[in-house]
């Protein structure tokens, strides 16, 4: 994922973080804080589920924050 934010300096830093998420799901992806990339921790079985859908979160240097879906 991929978030921007118009600020400059620390203000301007974006970080990235699951939010309220099912141990489940943290235990099957990785979210890298700085560059929002998610990463599988294994292998998914398709035939056991066919789709996760989980939230993340975007957090400037300033405090605001904003969501989104993943599927």
């Amino acid at each position: 994922v991929r978030a921007t934010d118009a600020d400059a300096g620390s203000n301007g830093r974006v970080s990235y973080s699951f939010g309220n998420v099912p141990a489940a799901i943290s235990s099957l992806f990785a979210l890298d804080s700085e560059n929002g990339e998610i990463r599988t921790l294994g292998p998914l079985d398709f035939e056991e589920k066919r789709k996760y859908i989980f939230s993340l979160e975007a957090r400037d240097g300033g405090g605001l924050v904003s969501h989104c879906k993943v599927q």
